[in-house]
């Protein structure tokens, strides 16, 4: 017998006029099941319509685990497919990315932390800045694990064997635990 199997995806991307800076990205494909929302660390290809790898890989990670729904959004909102290209970017429009990263966090029934380890200053002083904000959230904060067992994997790479973890925080643990 054959069928016809179908289903609908709702993305819906929230950029600037200038379309240089993506705040959040969603992707929803079963409203009823559980969302997640990954953080990583700037934006790259995917917008409203196109989806890059690393989408990809998350959402397929997301799917084959029973979520319906993934939030991304970033350090930075500057999209840059080098992230040596973020030191270019505008401090004017990278204001408004707090906001957006705070309500994927409270809408989040998982969070899963997806950017890698940087030597850069600027970036981990970003990490510092964002993981106080993330404590709040620290039960249900997670990041992805190799099949080696390397912890702090960026999903565009991810393999089959990938699994996810208790995200270790730098920061001290301050305020009330979500």
């Amino acid at each position: 017998m054959v069928q016809t199997l179908k289903k609908t995806i709702e993305s819906t991307a929230i950029v600037s006029d200038n379309r240089l800076y993506r705040y959040y990205l969603t992707r929803t494909w079963e409203k009823e099941k559980k969302k997640a929302t990954v953080i990583m660390l700037n934006p790259s290809k995917a917008n409203e319509l196109k989806t890059d790898k690393t989408v990809m890989n998350v959402m397929n990670y997301l799917i084959d685990n029973d979520f319906g729904s993934v939030s991304i959004v970033n350090l930075f909102s500057c999209i840059a497919t080098n992230p040596k290209d973020l030191g270019c970017r505008n401090e004017q429009f990278e204001l408004d990315n707090d906001q957006y990263i705070l309500e994927a966090f409270d809408e989040a029934d998982i969070i899963i932390v997806g950017w890698t380890r940087s030597k850069a200053k600027f970036i981990k002083e970003r990490i510092n800045v964002v993981e106080e904000k993330l404590i709040h959230y620290k039960n249900k904060t997670k990041c992805f694990v190799d099949g080696t067992g390397k912890k702090m994997r960026h999903p565009r790479d991810m393999g089959v064997d990938w699994t996810l973890d208790d995200y270790e925080f730098k920061t001290k643990d301050k305020g009330n635990i979500k």
